[in-house]
C-alpha cells in the first residue's frame, strides 16, 4: 500500500528540501547531514520489502525529519491549522449569510404575497450563473481555449501568493530564522504551483469555495423552513409582461424537471392561475390553497439548484485532490538528489562521492559504514533509465564502461544509450525521439543526462537548446546537466571548478524548471 500524502506533507517536504539546499549552498552539508539520509534509508529497508516505492521512501524521510525538526511548528502544520480555521470561518459566514438573505427575501407583511419570481431571481439564479461560469471555464481550460478572465480560483490563488509575498518581505526583519524559512517554503511551493505541483494547490481553494456554497445553501434552506414553520407565508406571481397562466406553467414545469418525480413538484395550472397577483386588486381574489402551493417548489429549487450541485462539486474536489496527490511522481531534481544520497552507502558530498576503478587517483573518503564495493548496487529501488547526450566534439573521449559506471554509481541511473549531439535543436531532438522509439522507453520515467564541460559557460544558445529539449520531452522528465572539468593527465573526468559549477547552477535555476539539476560527474 502506497503512503498517503497530504498537502501538509508536500509543504514540509519543500521546507526540509530548502533546508538541505541552504546547507549545500553554504557548504554546511557535511557527512553528518548525508549520513542522516543514509540512516533513514536503512531504517526503511529494515521494515519494508523491496522493491521500494519512491513516494513511500520520500514520505518516510519527511516523517523522520519531522521527528528531529528544531521548529516548534512546521509549515505543514501551520498550513493545516490555517485551512481548518478557514473552514470554520467560512462555514459560519456562509450559514449566517444564507439565513439572513432568505429571511429578508421571505419577509411577509400580510398585505401582499411574496413574489415567487423574486425569490427565484435572488436565491437561485445567481448561483446558477456561477455554476455556469465555472462549467464554461473548466471546459475551456480542459480543451486549451484561452479565456478573457483568469477565473475565480486562479484569482484567489494569485491573491494568496501575493499576500504571502508581502508577508515574506515584511517578515525578513521581524521573524526568526526558522519562521522565515517556513514562510519561504510555503511561498515557494505556491509560487511553483503551476509548473511543479499542478492542480494540487488549486483544489484546496476550490474545496473552500464549495464549502462556502454548501453551507450558504444550508442557511437558505434552514431559514426558509423556519419561516414556513413559524409564520404563515403566502406566495404569488406577477410580471409587467403579463404572461398567461399556461406560459408560466410551462416555464415552471421545465424548471422543475430535476425533481419532477417528487410529490408536489410544482403548482398545477389552476393553482398558478389562482395565485396570479394583479396590480391594485390586492389579495381579495386569491385563495389560501393557491398561495401556499408554491413553497414546496421553492424548497425543491433551493435543494436541487443550490445545495446538491455544491455537494457534488465538493465531493468532486475532494476526489480530484486525492487523485492529484496520488499521481505525483516525486521526480523533481531535489527529490532525485535526495534519493541519490539515501541510496549511496559511502558518501562525502554529492559531487565527490565516487572513485572510479579506471582512475589513477583515489579520493579520500569518510565511509559512513563498512560496505563492500559490490554491495553498492541499489537493487532495492529500481534505477531510472538514462539517455546520455554528449556533444560530438568530446563524444569520442569517453570510455564507455567508465561512463556507464559513473552514471550508475554517482547518479543512480541505468544507461540505456548514448547519443552524440550537435547542439542543433532540430537535429538533436529528432535523434532523441528516434532513441525513445528504438528503445521503447517512456520519456515520463526516463532521465536525460547531458555531459557539459563546465569551463564553457552556459551561453544563450546552450540555454535555448535546453528549452527545446524540455519542450521535446515531457515536463516531468528529469534533465541532469553532468559537469566535467578540463581534461588533465589523460583524464577526461576531472572535477569542474567551483566558480564554473556555480555559474551553471545559477543559470539553470534561472530557468525555473524544477526537473533540471546540475551534478558533478568528474573526479576520481
Amino acid at each position: 500500500m502506497q503512503s498517503k500524502w497530504r498537502i501538509k506533507d508536500l509543504i514540509d517536504l519543500e521546507y526540509f528540501l530548502n533546508q538541505k539546499s541552504a546547507q549545500r549552498a553554504s557548504n554546511k552539508s557535511s557527512a553528518d547531514a548525508l549520513s542522516f539520509e543514509r540512516r533513514t534509508y536503512l531504517s526503511y529497508e529494515k521494515t519494508h520489502q523491496p522493491p521500494f516505492s519512491r513516494r513511500d521512501l520520500i514520505k518516510h524521510w519527511v516523517d523522520a525529519n519531522r521527528k528531529t525538526a528544531d521548529a516548534d511548528t512546521l509549515p505543514g502544520d501551520a498550513y493545516a491549522e490555517t485551512i481548518s480555521l478557514l473552514r470554520v470561518i467560512l462555514t459560519a459566514v456562509a450559514m449566517i449569510s444564507g439565513a439572513s438573505l432568505a429571511w429578508s427575501v421571505l419577509s411577509y407583511s400580510g398585505t401582499a404575497p411574496i413574489n415567487i419570481f423574486t425569490c427565484i431571481w435572488i436565491l437561485i439564479i445567481p448561483q446558477f450563473i456561477l455554476l455556469a461560469i465555472l462549467a464554461i471555464s473548466m471546459t475551456a481550460s480542459r480543451v486549451g481555449l484561452p479565456l478573457p478572465f483568469k477565473g475565480l480560483y486562479s484569482l484567489l490563488s494569485s491573491l494568496i501568493a501575493r499576500m504571502l509575498g508581502r508577508t515574506k518581505i515584511s517578515g525578513d526583519t521581524s521573524l526568526t530564522g526558522h519562521r522565515r524559512m517556513q514562510l519561504y517554503a510555503v511561498a515557494g511551493l505556491i509560487g511553483r504551483q503551476k509548473t511543479l505541483y499542478g492542480p494540487v494547490f488549486f483544489w484546496p481553494v476550490f474545496i473552500l469555495a464549495q464549502i462556502f456554497g454548501v453551507f450558504f445553501n444550508i442557511g437558505l434552506l434552514a431559514a426558509t423552513l423556519l419561516k414556513l414553520a413559524i409564520t404563515d407565508l403566502a406566495f404569488g406571481w406577477q410580471s409587467t409582461l403579463h404572461p398567461d397562466a399556461e406560459t408560466v406553467y410551462r416555464i415552471v414545469e421545465i424548471f422543475s424537471l430535476p425533481w419532477s418525480w417528487l410529490p408536489s413538484a410544482h403548482p398545477a395550472i389552476d393553482q398558478i392561475q389562482g395565485s396570479q397577483m394583479i396590480l391594485k386588486q390586492g389579495m381579495i381574489h386569491l385563495t389560501t390553497p393557491n398561495l401556499v402551493s408554491w413553497w414546496p417548489f421553492l424548497c425543491y429549487a433551493l435543494l436541487f439548484y443550490g445545495l446538491l450541485p455544491r455537494l457534488i462539486l465538493l465531493a468532486t474536489g475532494w476526489h480530484r485532490q486525492i487523485g492529484a496527490l496520488g499521481s505525483m511522481s516525486f521526480s523533481t531534481s531535489a527529490c532525485d538528489r535526495l534519493i541519490q544520497q539515501m541510496r549511496a552507502p559511502q558518501v562525502l558530498s554529492a559531487g565527490q562521492a565516487y572513485a572510479s576503478q579506471h582512475s589513477k587517483k583515489k579520493y579520500l573518503r569518510q565511509p559512513e559504514e563498512p560496505v563492500a564495493r559490490q554491495a553498492i548496487t541499489p537493487a532495492a529501488l529500481a534505477p531510472d533509465p538514462a539517455f546520455i547526450l554528449i556533444p560530438e566534439e568530446i563524444e569520442g573521449s569517453f570510455d564507455d564502461a567508465d561512463l556507464k559506471e559513473r552514471i550508475t554509481y554517482i547518479l543512480g541511473h541505468e544507461v540505456i544509450t548514448r547519443i552524440p549531439v550537435t547542439m542543433n535543436p532540430a537535429t538533436d531532438m529528432a535523434a532523441l525521439d528516434a532513441a525513445f522509439s528504438r528503445t521503447g522507453v517512456s520519456p515520463e520515467f526516463s532521465r536525460i543526462v547531458i555531459l557539459m564541460e563546465a569551463w564553457q559557460p552556459p551561453i544563450r544558445e546552450a540555454l535555448s537548446w535546453l528549452k527545446h529539449l524540455r519542450n521535446t520531452v515531457q515536463k516531468e522528465t528529469g534533465i541532469i546537466i553532468a559537469l566535467i572539468g578540463k581534461p588533465a593527465d589523460q583524464m577526461i573526468f576531472t572535477s569542474p571548478g567551483d566558480t564554473d559549477r556555480v555559474i551553471w547552477e545559477q543559470a539553470v535555476s534561472a530557468m525555473g524548471d524544477p526537473f533540471i539539476r546540475v551534478e558533478n560527474l568528474g573526479g576520481g
